[in-house]
């Protein structure tokens, strides 16, 4: 029976989440499954780290073909290497070291991983083993990113400096006048306030603030909070913009007694949300809709932008 052979890559962190000039590493096993071999002949073993941001599912939006069709993945990270020059791997010393540093590449920077619609940030570690007879065995294993610091321009956020600002807002028809939802009721009233703890909000902290609705005439059947995050792509050619739903919690549920202080807490999901970006052709912002929908169909929305980073 022909001996098959298989690559296994492990990092030396548990959560395989690194940060702008962190050191990663791990190790790589190539696996005999014949146990009575002894050694493996092979032309070469090596190892490629990458990290790029892509324009993704453009087969399904034909003004994106036509904007992103010579666009190819930008390189933001690249660094690569060889485990051994010898031309046999022994299988009892078939395990092997690598490290090296989360650098960018080029020009380029350092970019936080996010799964979007049209936009992709993905990092991955890329193991290839030619054997002698020329057949390659490949494996890979994607790694995480976080960008501690910086603004969506890729400035250094000086913290000492930074402070985070709370703003209040009220809801009333005069201050929504002229919307789609008062011409539909001209005799909506209502009046609500609240806080948000800052619209510049650090991602393990979330959106945090309160709502107290001081009147409202009609009966409140929920109050969610929807969190949008809008995908622009941008070049000569034109532009694509496209706002998505990530996230939509209630924060009451039912005809709410009036006075009563609402407090909120919107936690930011992994991958789907990041810090706000801008990188060339590429951005990533997020916004926050406060909604009230009555049991009569009137709905009331306040939309807050609202900008991420990490600490």
């Amino acid at each position: 029976m022909q001996a098959q052979y298989s690559i296994t890559i492990k990092f030396d962190k548990a959560n395989n989440t690194y940060r702008l000039n962190d050191s990663i590493s791990g190790q790589v096993t190539i696996n005999f499954t014949d146990p009575n071999q002894k050694r493996l002949e092979i032309q070469s073993l090596k190892w490629r780290s990458e990290g790029a941001i892509s324009c993704q599912n453009k087969e399904s939006h034909k003004e994106l073909q036509r904007i992103m069709s010579n666009s190819n993945p930008q390189l933001l990270h690249l660094n690569q290497g060889e485990f051994t020059k010898e031309k046999y791997i022994l299988q009892e010393k078939n395990t092997f070291q690598f490290k090296y540093q989360l650098t960018p590449y080029g020009d380029s920077r350092i970019l936080e991983t996010y799964v979007g619609v049209y936009i992709a940030i993905a990092y991955e570690i890329q193991v290839d083993l030619i054997l002698s007879n020329g057949i390659s065995v490949r494996n890979s294993t994607p790694f995480y990113v976080q960008c501690v610091g910086i603004d969506k321009m890729g400035q250094q956020i000086n913290f000492k400096e930074f402070q985070q600002k709370s703003d209040q807002f009220l809801i009333t028809p005069d201050r929504l006048l002229g919307s789609q939802t008062i011409q539909n009721k001209q005799g909506a009233k209502f009046k609500i306030h609240g806080v948000i703890d800052s619209s510049i909000c650090q991602f393990l902290e979330g959106f945090n603030g309160y709502i107290n609705v001081d009147e409202c005439e009609s009966e409140i059947r929920t109050i969610d909070l929807q969190m949008i995050r809008v995908e622009k792509l941008e070049n000569k050619q034109g532009n694509i913009l496209e706002a998505t739903e990530i996230q939509l919690i209630q924060i009451v549920d039912g005809n709410i007694t009036r006075g009563i202080q609402v407090p909120f807490n919107m936690i930011f999901p992994k991958f789907f949300s990041c810090c706000n970006l801008q990188f060339k052709e590429y951005s990533v912002d997020f916004e926050v809709n406060l909604v009230v929908i009555m049991y009569d169909g009137f709905k009331i929305t306040l939309n807050f932008p609202i900008q991420i980073i990490r600490k």
